[in-house]
């Protein structure tokens, strides 16, 4: 009697977890929808084309190059008029990283709000509240999840592999009158207190290319020149609280770009 008492605990307990990590699936993958559902009206109202034919004219413009990778023509305004967070608009060129990109009132806010300040457990791809809005500073930070099924920040995982850079080697940033070109040269894992998260460097600048360079992942051979503005994506490492995974590119040109 006693052992069939204790099997039937046990069946009762095990049916229990099973039916709780369905739940947590399932509402788990809601979360998803939700997130991208989001983030796609994102892309409809600031005209975010995937048809690469149909985003650059290079008759209308003698200021950027024939063969931009990117789309230009977005309208943040509209996105502006519904949530004047937005700054801008962050793209790595064939990749899932297309985001509009906000600052908020402190660190907190965005990380589990969409760009429309909805709450939303994906959060949105934010810059650090202490960053200028026009990325005017030496060091610039910029944070997002890193989501497990490769949307947000989830693609900076993959700048392990030489091979992914060589294919996606530049950051493009996207605002209402510039377009700013970072080309990455850095991919690791790196503690929150480090130098990498400290923004008062005033004289450190050497100090903190020397870190980054030294404790890349990625050999790219490439070298920020001291005073270079340099630009950091922020993403959980999934080891821990205590360290970050970051993907660091250097301005090589500011584009005037006035829609």
């Amino acid at each position: 009697m006693k052992r069939n008492r204790k099997r039937t605990i046990l069946f009762i307990l095990l049916t229990a977890i099973f039916t709780f990590s369905i739940g947590m699936f399932v509402r788990q993958q809601i979360l998803y929808k939700k997130n991208i559902a989001g983030y796609e009206k994102a892309r409809q109202i600031a005209g975010v084309w995937k048809n690469p034919d149909m985003w650059y004219n290079p008759e209308e413009s003698s200021v950027l190059p024939a063969d931009f990778p990117i789309q230009t023509d977005l309208d943040l305004e509209a996105l502006q008029s519904i949530n004047p967070d937005v700054l801008g608009w962050i793209m790595i060129p064939d990749t899932e990283l297309s985001y509009p990109l906000l600052q908020g009132e402190d660190n907190q806010y965005y990380l589990k709000r969409d760009w429309t300040g909805a709450l939303d457990t994906g959060g949105a791809i934010f810059l650090e509240v202490s960053n200028n809005r026009d990325f005017s500073d030496f060091h610039t930070i910029i944070y997002g999840h890193r989501m497990r099924n490769g949307t947000m920040f989830g693609t900076l995982k993959y700048y392990n592999s030489p091979d992914f850079w060589q294919a996606h080697p530049s950051i493009y940033i996207v605002t209402e009158s510039h377009i700013r070109q970072y080309d990455i040269f850095a991919a690791y894992e790196t503690p929150v207190k480090g130098i990498v998260f400290q923004l008062e460097l005033t004289g450190r600048e050497k100090e903190l290319i020397q870190f980054c360079v030294e404790n890349s992942d990625i050999q790219t051979g490439l070298v920020p020149e001291e005073g270079t503005q340099i630009l950091t994506l922020s993403t959980c490492s999934q080891n821990g609280y205590s360290k970050r995974w970051v993907v660091q590119g250097y301005l090589v040109e500011t584009y005037e770009w006035y829609g």
